[in-house]
């Protein structure tokens, strides 16, 4: 296992990831929006929802422009109420859970147009992945 997974109570936001998606899903309707080498995404999350992020590789803005926020990245947990902006450093997942309806806003520097494209090229499935991709990275191989 990675050792990224490992860190602080990650291995318990892993655990609980788990168990969110043998329950039914939250319907979390996305808008995407494109300029030039700019992506951002904004999603509707309903009150009483739990839910985890993914694990970005790059560095990115959050903007809670609804509601509030509880968090926990495997080592701090903090609660976040809009209007709120922060940078999201790469390789954290973080565990929420919305104590109000919010609108979460992220915005990441690409050159992608496709979602799925996007996806790949901004995500990690895993820690794991994401150790991967930092490999590449410190080798100087084109990742992307």
């Amino acid at each position: 296992m990675s050792n990224l997974a490992l860190l602080g109570t990650m291995p318990e936001i892993l655990q609980i990831e788990q168990e969110l998606l043998k329950q039914p899903q939250v319907e979390c309707p996305l808008i995407h929006y494109h300029i030039d080498g700019v992506y951002a995404r904004r999603g509707f999350i309903p009150a009483g929802t739990v839910l985890t992020g993914a694990i970005h590789k790059f560095e990115s803005i959050s903007i809670l422009a609804q509601g509030t926020l509880r968090i926990t990245n495997g080592t701090t947990s903090f609660v976040i109420s809009a209007p709120h902006v922060m940078t999201d450093k790469p390789g954290i997942k973080r565990l929420g859970y919305a104590e109000t309806d919010c609108t979460f806003i992220t915005i990441h520097k690409t050159d992608g147009i496709e979602e799925g494209d996007i996806r790949d090229k901004l995500i990690s499935n895993t820690f794991e992945d994401y150790e991967e991709f930092e490999q590449q990275l410190l080798l100087g191989e084109q990742v992307c």
